[in-house]
């Protein structure tokens, strides 16, 4: 029997049983649409929680400080060293100190980072409102909203343009002595750009060259080192921006090993990726049990479908079907069940995600929200759930179709 004409007489024989079989289908329906939906919200809510706290870019860097000694150096020279390493593209370093803003009568304290420039996105830094540094040893600063609510003003993209005065304690040389102490020095720098301030942090970033021009050495706090993107198999750095995650563990552990302390996002968002997949594994599993009560009610429809044609299998058999052809026909009905109900229980499940994040965004938008996407399915989810399918069909209709592959033509025909 030609394949095409087992896949139309299974269909036949489906189509004659148009109640049993729809709602064999609707159950298959039902379980596979809610697995893809349980699923789907679980690898949102990790896409939507990475997203909040790193983009791509600062998942892949390593963060290099000297963390508790008072051995190790991260100056100029050292940041040199990772320059010049193999595969290294370029290295950010920055100074942290503490200053006060003055705007009026009110003040407030701000944590000031020295950073070079030309690597905002390396420093995570995202602009409300305003633009980037004009130079690299501009008298410019990007300043949190909060610093400036507390400073008074109310609205704080209108300080973009305006000038701030900022007290710092700056190192000068004690006359006649080759020490240093730290003289109080106000000076006026222009605010050019507000950030992004979901954690309230009063921060200002100001070009780390204008910093040293007033008289801070070179004595990083951290840097950030970029690599090549054209090898990213043989990073050998400590405090990495990398391209590629799985060089991470490598590169972290040869950077620790110079006695080094080495951070990165990619921690935390390690530990939320594990949370996620134990969450997508309970969800999945009581979709499972609704793939389960399906997959038995299909073997039901095919066990019953197999009493009420004993006499038409032997009358098959009698005009020259072979127990294979039974046996692929049986098969061939229970691939269609499955199939049919899996790939209707995909837009199914897909489709209630994408009308959720629809009604979601609707509500934020109308509330003055920000839109988010609450259900996401990747498409190698979706071919699994596909193959899942098939192998649950197959397994299915083995022991039907086994059963009626068995079945002897003269006994089938005497006894119906």
């Amino acid at each position: 029997m030609k394949i095409n004409y087992t896949f139309f007489l299974s269909e036949s024989n489906l189509r004659r049983r148009k109640l049993r079989s729809i709602l064999t289908i609707g159950g298959m329906t039902v379980g596979i649409g809610l697995v893809v939906f349980l699923v789907s919200m679980g690898f949102g809510l990790q896409r939507l929680v990475r997203g909040q706290i790193a983009n791509v870019e600062a998942l892949t860097i390593l963060d290099v400080s000297k963390g508790e000694s008072t051995l190790l150096e991260l100056n100029e020279e050292v940041v040199e060293q990772f320059n010049t390493m193999e595969d290294v593209d370029s290295v950010s370093p920055s100074l942290s100190l503490s200053a006060q803003v003055v705007h009026g009568d009110a003040v407030t304290d701000v944590a000031i980072y020295g950073i070079n420039p030309t690597f905002l996105s390396m420093e995570g830094i995202k602009l409300k409102e305003g633009q980037e540094f004009s130079s690299e040893k501009a008298n410019e600063m990007v300043i949190t909203s909060t610093a400036l609510n507390l400073v008074g003003y109310g609205n704080p993209d209108e300080a973009v343009g305006q000038e701030l005065k900022v007290r710092l304690l700056v190192p000068q040389k004690i006359e006649g002595s080759s020490e240093e102490e730290l003289v109080s020095r106000e000076v006026s720098v222009k605010i050019i750009g507000t950030l992004e301030d979901e954690d309230e942090l009063s921060i200002s970033y100001i070009p780390i060259a204008y910093l040293q021009n007033l008289g801070y050495s070179a004595d990083y706090s951290a840097a950030k080192v970029k690599v090549q993107d054209d090898k990213l198999e043989d990073y050998t750095l400590a405090r990495v921006k990398v391209n590629d995650e799985a060089a991470l563990p490598e590169v972290r552990k040869r950077i620790e090993s110079m006695g080094y302390q080495v951070d990165s996002v990619a921690d935390t968002v390690g530990q939320i990726d594990q949370i996620f997949v134990v969450f997508e594994l309970i969800v999945a599993g009581f979709g499972a049990i609704a793939l389960f009560v399906a997959a038995l009610g299909a073997l039901n429809t095919l066990t019953v479908s197999l009493l009420e044609r004993t006499r038409e299998i032997g009358l098959m058999k009698s005009l020259g079907a072979t127990s294979g052809d039974i046996y692929k026909l049986f098969l061939v009905e229970a691939i269609i069940i499955g199939m049919t109900g899996g790939i209707i229980g995909i837009f199914v499940g897909v489709g209630g995600g994408e009308l959720t994040n629809f009604g979601i965004n609707y509500l934020a938008g109308r509330l003055g929200g920000e839109p988010v996407d609450m259900f996401y399915s990747p498409m190698i989810f979706l071919v699994i759930i596909l193959l899942v399918v098939f192998f649950v069909s197959v397994i299915t209709g083995v022991y039907p179709a086994r059963r009626a592959a068995k079945i002897s033509a003269l006994d089938a025909l005497r006894y119906e």
